[in-house]
This record gives C-alpha cells, sequence and structure tokens, in this order.
C-alpha cells in the first residue's frame, strides 16, 4: 500500500479516535459545570452561577438538558435585573424543546416585566393550547385582555381560573377591580370582601375596597377601610394621599392638610400635592 494513504489512513483513524473519546468528556465537563451552576445558585452567588451555566452550556449545546440548563441561567438572569438577556436564554432553551410549558410561561413573564404585552400573549395563549386549566396563564392572559380593555375575554378567562381555583387571591384582586373598570361597583365591593376577610392583614385589599366605596360615596365606611390600611401600613405614604383626598370630599379640610404633611413626611414631594395643598384652603 502506498506509505502517503497509510499515513493519511492513521492521521483519519487518530482524529476519529479523539473524537469518540471526547465525547464522555463533554458530557461530564457539562455534568460538572451544571453542579457548580447549582452550588452557586444555593449561596445566591448569581454572577458565577450565571457563567458556570454559560460554560455548561458550551460544554455540549445539542445535549438533552441544555434546555434545562438555558432555561436556569434565564432564571438566574433574570434574578440579576437582565430581563433581556433571560427573554434570549429562554428562546433558546424554547428552540431545543419547544412549546414546554414552563419555560413558556417563564418567558412570558419575561416579557411582561417589560412591558412586551404582545409576545407574553402568544406564549401564553400557547400554554393555554396546550394545558387548558393552567391557572398562572389564564391570571396573566386576563391581565393582558383588561390592559387591552378587552373585558369581555378577561372576564372569561378570570371565571375560568376561579372555578378551578376559587381562592386565588390574584384572580379575585383581578375580577374585582375588572368589575370596577365596568361599573359593577357591588360586585366589585364583594369580591374585595372575600379578600379583606381571608387576608386581613393586607392592606391592599382594605384601600381596594376603599377605593370602591368612595365610588358609591359611601365615605364612612371608606373611611374605615383607609384607617385599618394606614394602622396595618404606616410608614406607606400613598395611604395619607388616599385620606387626604377622602377628607376633602367630606370637606374635612384641617384633617386632609394634616394626611397631606404625613406624606411629605414620607417622602412623597410637596410639589407633587400642591393642587391638593390648594384646595385645604
Amino acid at each position: 500500500m502506498n506509505k502517503r494513504i497509510i499515513y493519511r489512513f492513521c492521521i483519519l483513524s487518530l482524529v476519529w479516535l479523539l473524537f469518540a473519546t471526547a465525547q464522555p468528556s463533554l458530557a461530564q465537563s457539562q455534568d460538572e459545570w451544571a453542579t457548580k451552576a447549582y452550588a452557586y445558585v444555593e449561596q445566591d452567588s448569581l454572577a458565577q452561577a450565571e457563567a458556570c451555566f454559560k460554560q455548561a452550556v458550551e460544554a455540549a449545546p445539542l445535549s438533552k438538558q441544555s434546555a434545562m440548563l438555558l432555561s436556569n441561567l434565564g432564571a438566574v438572569q433574570r434574578r440579576r435585573g437582565k430581563m433581556r438577556e433571560a427573554i434570549e436564554s429562554y428562546t433558546s432553551a424554547l428552540e431545543r424543546a419547544p412549546l414546554t410549558v414552563t419555560i413558556l410561561m417563564d418567558r412570558a413573564t419575561a416579557y411582561m416585566a417589560l412591558g412586551n404585552d404582545d409576545k407574553a400573549y402568544t406564549d401564553l395563549c400557547n400554554v393555554l393550547d396546550k394545558k387548558t386549566d393552567h391557572v398562572e396563564a389564564l391570571y396573566y392572559r386576563a391581565f393582558i385582555y383588561t390592559h387591552r380593555r378587552e373585558y369581555a375575554a378577561a372576564r372569561t378567562d378570570y371565571k375560568r381560573l376561579l372555578t378551578l381555583d376559587p381562592i386565588h387571591e390574584n384572580g379575585l384582586l383581578g375580577l374585582a377591580l375588572l368589575d370596577q373598570r365596568e361599573g359593577r361597583l357591588q360586585a366589585a365591593e364583594q369580591q374585595l370582601s372575600q379578600l379583606v376577610d381571608r387576608y386581613p392583614d393586607n392592606a391592599t385589599y382594605w384601600h381596594a375596597r376603599a377605593n370602591v366605596l368612595i365610588e358609591q360615596e359611601l365615605y364612612d365606611l371608606a373611611l374605615l377601610d383607609l384607617e385599618t390600611a394606614i394602622t396595618l401600613q404606616p410608614a406607606d405614604a400613598e395611604l395619607y394621599v388616599a385620606r387626604a383626598e377622602l377628607y376633602l370630599k367630606m370637606k374635612r379640610k384641617s384633617a386632609a392638610k394634616l394626611d397631606l404633611d404625613c406624606a411629605v413626611t414620607l417622602g412623597i414631594p410637596r410639589s407633587a400635592l400642591s393642587e391638593l395643598y390648594k384646595q385645604c384652603d
């Protein structure tokens, strides 16, 4: 046999042998990087975790676990406030594992955090196409519908959600606020009363019900709710502003001014409240 042919055969054989023996080491390298990444996550060392997840994916980008690693990379980037990078990681994960519900949900909420409701809506619809009883997908899609003023569609999703989970906090609050927007004030009050009864230590629900009571001109009842909210969160400047506005409706100007002063003390610029101060004169 020609010496040149023999030499080329030997070289090709050596290359194949090196490639074949390298595969286990690549897989092992990915496992090692992943182990380090998870350890860093437990230590809350997120920068190091992000770097290790990237190395893990690069070690074997076509492996079965790369989609999961990319999803975890997105979660770490999200915790670091790197929302756009997180979306890119989720997208790469979905290229490897299309229509995976958990990854679609993660990307949808990341899109919403950036204000990109249209792309979030597409992901949520894909989730609900695969899993019609996905409670959180129903909630977020109802939220988007409400933001778009597509109230009938929002109501359908909220009702479906509450059929699946009758005590879902965000679902109850979302439906109450939807009722308020549509002028169904008694229905909104009933929904918020459920939340107040179930979560009496949550000032948000007392404040929300006060707003509905104010729209119904039930000022004395609204005042009781705002006083409870302020007792629960005495450092919330917005609650003092809300009570000041209510006092003005009740012609109690001195009390309104005192609440505005409290709001300023708690950090709201006096200039932002100038119109309300004028009404106190």
